[in-house]
């Protein structure tokens, strides 16, 4: 409760110093993530690689920011970088659209669940999965509903590398996940399977959802945004 209420207070005190100013949505996205290097790695990649292949007007641009923080304290931190912006530019909101990226790994249910909450409420769109980021790069290769414990990803991933041909030991902080996951994965495969999987966990709180995902929702919004430019 205590945290909210500082947001809210902080907001209203944002809203106070723009309520004479015209007000212009940024279309600058934030991505800020729990980790400092696996998640990071894995986004700033995928917007590199995406904007490699569009013209300048069309360009994503995207901001990521490893925390090294985890659930509530993570989401709470993202306020800090948007009153930090609000010093310099105080006429145009900072950005479009804020992604908040964390695992359940083995924190409580309540954290989690709690930390998902908060960003719906703010706005925030939360990139959440149950148990780690690397389910996610499972369904490059297969659908995967069946709970697995995360100490088991590693060796998966492994696994269906060399399925598909290449000979990989798997590394948090790959700074290439993201193409040799596309290269030898499928990301739109894995944008279905984890939309279907998520929908099918409609009636469970997210600590419930195992295995599950919801990263699909960038790209889900990169497809969007370039809907909207075109």
């Amino acid at each position: 409760m205590g945290s909210d209420n500082l947001f809210n207070k902080r907001r209203e005190e944002r809203r106070k110093r723009k309520e004479n100013t015209k007000i212009q949505k940024s279309n600058k996205w934030l991505v800020v993530c729990e980790g400092t290097q696996t998640e990071p790695n894995y986004f700033k990649e995928a917007v590199s690689t995406i904007n490699e292949e569009l013209d300048d007007k069309y360009k994503l641009n995207v901001k990521v920011l490893g925390k090294g923080m985890n659930t509530i304290s993570l989401v709470e931190s993202v306020e800090d970088v948007l009153n930090e912006v609000d010093k310099y530019n105080v006429d145009t909101i900072p950005y479009g659209k804020i992604f908040v990226v964390f695992d359940k790994d083995s924190f409580s249910s309540e954290s989690f669940n709690e930390a998902i909450s908060m960003c719906e409420k703010r706005g925030y769109i939360p990139l959440w999965s149950n148990q780690a980021i690397e389910y996610w790069f499972l369904l490059h290769f297969n659908y995967i509903e069946v709970g697995m414990n995360r100490t088991m990803y590693e060796n998966k991933i492994n696994e269906y590398f060399a399925k598909a041909g290449l000979k990989y030991k798997y590394k948090k902080n790959d700074e290439k996940i993201y193409s040799k996951l596309s290269q030898y994965g499928n990301l739109q495969m894995a944008i279905e399977y984890a939309r279907r999987i998520h929908l099918s966990h409609n009636n469970d709180t997210p600590s419930k959802s195992e295995s599950c995902t919801t990263v699909y929702k960038f790209f889900d919004e990169i497809d969007e945004r370039l809907k909207e430019l075109k």
